[in-house]
């Protein structure tokens, strides 16, 4: 067996560290990636859920005050009849 100069060695062994570095970091990027698209999954479900809670709430509105909207900034409800009279107004 012929022992190869330390120089070349040296080189071989630094390069394979970085191969191993580089490997090491794909692979916390994959796993990142992974908590990313889990944690877009759950947020695009609560935002559903959120969508559903409002379609609720509007249809409790118009169960008691009839169709129209809500202002939320003010509490105020606008049946649909009261906004026909402020546009012809």
């Amino acid at each position: 067996m012929t022992q190869v100069k330390e120089g070349q060695l040296a080189a071989a062994k630094e390069v394979r560290a970085k191969q191993q570095q580089i490997q090491m970091e794909l692979g916390a990027l994959y796993v990142s990636k992974k908590e990313i698209e889990a944690r877009q999954d759950e947020l695009l479900e609560e935002l559903r859920v959120s969508g559903d809670k409002i379609k609720e709430i509007m249809s409790e509105l118009e169960k008691d005050y009839g169709a129209g909207s809500l202002n939320l900034e003010t509490g105020e409800f606008t049946s649909e009849e009261e906004a026909k009279l402020e546009v012809v107004e």
